[in-house]
């Protein structure tokens, strides 16, 4: 079997996405109540979001705006004398009026928008207060906070005035009873005093308070806006829109809290438009209107000279029949006169609203030059016929125009004076607002949904970001397909270790006088300390965030011999983790084949992963299969290895390398046949020279040729550099990582210093893997669910 290779040790891009997806569910699994809870709260905060939510409502109005009524007034008043067409106004230029001042602003005034007063309540307790209150009754003050209205309370005014200074300000008044009350500026000074029903002023300052039943010392907030923020706010919650295109239909909408007072607002702009375009259109009417009588006293003199004319000339020259061509040009010359006519009378109608040198003046003088030159042609054309026969043409056609001209004014005059009396404009309301009963938001379904899967998402990130920062890896294919390190195995957290490690560190801690016991749970971690406080060990209790020894090896040997730990592979041979190792050292046993020596080193990223306990069991399993075993404890720091043998641990690798004992002296018989026990002797102020010593690898090799096989269990990797050195000499180094104690950092930074000093790694083990109902480790393990049985009753004794 080849050794790990360690060239690249940084966590491996992308996997097969099938593999990201499954680990990505075994997540989420295995921290289903993390999600859950999560989800649970998210969703609890958007139904409660949902129903307590202020309700917003909307009413709607249709108006339809009439485009053949839109136009010049001027050329409906020709009629068929102007070949001119009426001008179309679009529908978005109605849509800008609907919210301009002059119809917003009536509608301000009528609701009293422009003002705001109400009670000074307390959040949230004066929602619950209310709901036991009776109008016109005042609740009594609750804990004594009489400022405040708990319900009861009538409170109406009728209008406020202030100097520009107060505008937007927040006025305070205080009601003493009887409908009594008093105003205050916001820096609490009295503006004035005054009784309900009777208009009060001072200090410019007026207000008309209607109707006030509150219990003394009740404060309620009054505040008058500027004008035109009154005006703007309305316009700018007007909603106005043409619906379809070009269809003249415009729907206005507005959007509020209280449903009865929206759809009141609604209709009261739609009456005020169409009030305002009904006086445009009657003040169209009116102006036309006197544009025309103004005007025809001078075509009636007109007509009377042209008809005068005509008559002389006829007495002069008798009866006249014109030809053919003389027809033609009568004709030609009418149609020509009709339109300069026209036109005239335009231009002096907007006269009245425009310049000479406007662009609307100067447009209908361009009409005018051009009619002029093209009716010069014309008389050009029939420049040939006889002088007398022109002239009668011509005085002809001067009568005829006169008299369509004053007919046409005329008939407008009568037909105008009739229509100002019934002018309903051009705007119709097609459909009056309703009150509405649904609110528009907020939409509890959309908002329960969106709450519920947000929450799902956030529990996923949640247990995702557990997952990668806090709790650590778990899972061997992980650690396999980040790093390409194989797992040779998983070994099952054991409850039985967990149990003897609890009993082994309450006995340490009676047996310790009381503040020496109080000072050392004060040094303990939480979590530690928590779990071995006296009286709270249980079965099948875990210890701690770590290994099986993490309780006790957080506490110092308080004497020479310190109490025997379990040795789990000798009190519960059957236990699930003894399982677990007796795979191990199948795995092992060849993975050793092609190594150099027979030395194997065991190392962990951090302390408490559990290494002395999987040492000292795979040393006694080992040395069960019939081999020679010598197990050292290579920790000159805090080695614990002779807690499992109840063997002194003076004696040991110190005073080996140091001289002061020979190796029959240092390798102690443990108990178990073939296997031997070097501890970890005293604790030297300079570990690391002393296995840096040449001594030490010499002893290490002459160990490889003595045994079968020499395990080391050594110090953590990233807390000393003691196991970089032994890892260098040993033929195998195996990485021991605690189930979900370990990020990918600490993972690939243990394997970065095991690259650095050229160490073997042929595997590593995942130690303490807590057994949960379906989880997988992969093919290593399955949960150890077949285990021995001693029940001769037991039908199916010893079959899978």
């Amino acid at each position: 079997m080849s050794t790990y290779d360690i060239e690249d040790i940084s966590p491996a891009r992308g996997g097969d996405e099938d593999e990201v997806m499954r680990d990505l569910v075994r997540m989420v699994v295995d921290q289903i109540w993390w999600v859950i809870g999560i989800a649970a709260v998210v969703l609890a905060a958007a139904v409660f979001y949902a129903q307590s939510a202020t309700r917003i409502y909307s009413a709607d109005a249709m108006l339809q705006i009439d485009p053949s009524q839109q136009g010049s007034a001027t050329a409906a008043a020709l009629g068929s004398l102007s070949s001119a067409g009426s001008g179309m106004v679009r529908t978005d230029a109605e849509i800008e009026i609907i919210k301009s001042r002059s119809v917003v602003e009536p509608v301000v005034e009528q609701f009293k928008l422009n003002f705001s007063a109400g009670p000074k309540t307390m959040p949230y307790l004066s929602r619950i207060s209310h709901l036991f209150a009776r109008a016109g009754r005042p609740m009594p003050a609750w804990f004594g906070m009489r400022s405040y209205a708990w319900g009861g309370e009538l409170f109406t005014v009728d209008s406020v005035n202030v100097p520009k200074a107060l505008e937007g300000e927040q006025l305070t008044l205080r009601a003493l009873g009887n409908g009594r009350f008093e105003l205050f500026d916001p820096a609490g000074r009295k503006l004035l005093g005054g009784e309900a029903g009777t208009p009060a002023e001072g200090h410019g300052v007026s207000i008309k308070v209607t109707q006030l039943v509150a219990r003394p010392d009740t404060e309620f907030f009054v505040s008058r806006a500027n004008q035109l923020d009154a005006v703007m706010g309305l316009a700018g919650g007007l909603n106005v829109t043409e619906r379809g295109h070009d269809t003249g239909i415009v729907q206005l909408s507005f959007m509020g809290t209280d449903p009865k007072a929206i759809t009141a607002i609604t209709n009261a702009v739609a009456q005020s438009y169409l009030a305002q375009r009904t006086a445009r259109a009657q003040e169209e009417a009116s102006k036309m209107l006197d544009f025309l009588n103004s005007e025809l006293p001078r075509l009636r003199a007109d007509l009377q000279r042209a008809e005068h004319a005509l008559s002389e000339y006829q007495a002069k020259a008798g009866t006249f029949q014109p030809t053919a061509e003389a027809s033609v040009y009568l004709s030609g010359g009418l149609e020509y006169e009709r339109q300069i006519a026209a036109l005239r009378i335009e231009r002096a109608q907007l006269l009245t609203r425009f310049t000479n040198d406007s662009p609307e003046i100067q447009q209908i003088d361009a009409q005018l030059a051009a009619l002029a030159a093209e009716r010069a042609r014309f008389d050009e054309h029939f420049k040939g016929m006889p002088g007398t026969e022109r002239e009668a043409v011509s005085l002809q056609r001067d009568a005829k125009v006169a008299n369509d001209i004053y007919v046409a004014l005329l008939n407008r005059t009568q037909e105008l004076s009739i229509q100002k009396a019934g002018t309903v404009g051009n705007v119709h309301i097609i459909d009056e607002a309703l009150t509405p009963t649904v609110p528009v938001a907020p939409k509890a379904g959309l908002i329960i949904s969106a709450g519920a899967l947000l929450g799902v998402l956030a529990g996923i990130g949640f247990a995702f970001c557990r997952h990668m920062f806090i709790t650590g890896i778990s899972d061997p294919e992980t650690i396999e397909r980040r790093f390409s390190l194989p797992i040779f195995g998983s070994i099952p957290l054991s409850a039985e270790q967990t149990r003897s490690d609890l009993q082994l560190a309450n006995s340490k801690l009676a047996a310790l006088p009381t503040p020496e016991r109080s000072g050392m749970m004060r040094a303990l971690p939480r979590s530690v300390a928590r779990i071995i406080r006296p009286g709270s060990a249980r079965n099948g209790a875990r210890v701690g965030e770590r290994g099986h020894q993490a309780a006790a090896d957080m506490l110092p040997v308080p004497a020479p011999y310190a109490p025997t730990r379990a040795l789990l592979a000798k009190t519960h041979p059957f236990d699930t983790s003894v399982e677990g190792l007796r795979g191990l050292r199948a795995t092992l046993q060849f993975g050793l084949v092609d190594t150099p020596n027979r030395i194997i080193a065991f190392t962990s990223p951090t302390p408490a992963d559990g290494k002395s306990f999987l040492c000292a069991n795979l040393a006694a399993l080992f040395a069960e299969s019939g081999k020679r075993v010598l197990l050292i404890d290579a920790d000159l720091r805090r080695g614990r290895l002779a807690q499992y043998f109840g063997r002194s641990p003076k004696g040991g690798l110190t005073e080996l390398l140091t001289g002061q004992v020979d190796f029959d002296i240092a390798a102690r018989a443990t108990g178990v046949s073939g296997l031997h026990f070097i501890a970890a002797g005293a604790y030297p102020p300079n570990p690391s020279e002393i296995l840096t010593s040449s001594r030490f690898t010499d002893v290490l090799h002459r160990f490889s040729d003595e045994f079968d096989l020499v395990i080391v269990d050594t110090p953590p990797l990233l807390a000393v550099a003691d196991s970089s050195i032994v890892a260098n000499i040993a033929g195998a180094t195996v990485l021991v990582i605690r189930a979900g104690a370990h990020t990918e950092r600490e993972i690939g930074a243990s394997l970065k210093k095991l690259q650095r000093a050229r160490a073997r790694v042929v595997g590593g083990v995942l130690n303490a893997v807590e057994l949960k109902r379906g989880a997988r480790y992969g093919h290593y393990d399955y949960s150890y669910a077949y285990t021995y049985t001693t029940d001769p009753s037991d039908t199916h004794y010893g079959q899978p």
